[in-house]
């Protein structure tokens, strides 16, 4: 009877253990995130080619300190998948080295070399330092570079955010490149502090679609009431695609100025979409 009490005693600090076992079996993804990479793990990762590997590791090593493991990564800004880029810039980012890759990249906008051009907009935009706006500037607007690293380097200021690059951003719009006109009136809602939408409301009437939508977008987030009868002009235009009417349509919702249900009372009748129409109504309701 004795052994038989003891045994019962024990049960519910066998059921403790079993859920302190199970809690453990769950720390790899939660509490020891960020923990456990090597200079071995890294170096594995990259044999195996495989981009996820390669991220995950990257992830998993935040703050292994290995000055080695720089050399590892180092090159990986230059990698053929943007995602590693990003990764690699992410964890240099975060190392004593970080000003050294600064002028390094600094150094590849001017090289006239358009792929390391690319990588080194997007490492600083990465790096989120305003002291990388004017080297910056200067590749949105250098000719010779192709539109990839030119539409990269107007990412880029978006990216960093800061108030100073919506003057930037704004002399961007008037490029002759359509990409780059596109990247701006997006990389102008990254920036912080930024309340207005007054310089792209010229990019409702542009040539390119793609630059009409990202303009229409931004529009809609900043809210900027100037912008009202042009997207008016957009939404009813069965020339633009789809796409672009339902941002349209969208930004009218969110601006939110009642003096625009009538359009949008028109579109839900008459636009052949309905992925529109469906856009249409929910802008409709949105109104005051």
């Amino acid at each position: 009877m004795a052994h038989t009490q003891s045994q019962t005693k024990s049960i519910p600090n066998l059921l403790a253990l079993a859920v302190t076992l199970c809690g453990a079996l769950a720390l790899p993804n939660t509490a020891l995130a960020g923990k456990g990479a090597s200079y071995q793990s890294i170096s594995n990762a990259l044999a195996t080619g495989h981009r996820d590997s390669i991220i995950a590791e990257l992830e998993r090593a935040e703050k292994l300190p290995c000055a080695p493991c720089i050399d590892l990564v180092r090159p990986l800004v230059d990698h053929d998948d943007a995602a590693v880029r990003d990764v690699a810039a992410w964890w240099l980012s975060k190392r004593a080295i970080r000003d050294q890759v600064r002028d390094e990249m600094f150094a590849r906008l001017t090289a006239g070399n358009s792929v390391a051009a690319r990588n080194a907009a997007e490492v600083l935009g990465r790096f989120k330092h305003p002291d990388a706006l004017m080297p910056l500037e200067l590749a949105i607007h250098d000719g010779a570079l192709s539109d990839d690293a030119r539409v990269a380097a107007t990412n880029a200021v978006g990216t960093i955010g800061d108030f100073r690059g919506k003057a930037l951003l704004e002399g961007a719009i008037t490029s002759e490149s359509a990409p780059v006109r596109a990247a701006a009136a997006k990389a102008l809602r990254g920036i912080r502090g930024n309340a207005d939408g007054i310089a792209v409301v010229e990019l409702l009437g542009d040539d390119d679609e793609q630059v009409v939508r990202e303009a229409a977008v931004t529009i809609g987030v900043l809210r900027e009431t100037a912008a009202l009868a042009d997207l008016a002009r957009v939404v009813t235009d069965a020339s633009f695609s789809p796409a672009v009417r339902k941002e349209a349509a969208w930004a009218l919702g969110n601006i939110r100025d009642g003096s625009v249900r009538d359009v949008l009372k028109q579109v839900i009748a008459e636009d052949p979409s309905m992925l529109v129409r469906g856009t249409a109504r929910a802008a409709l309701a949105n109104l005051r």
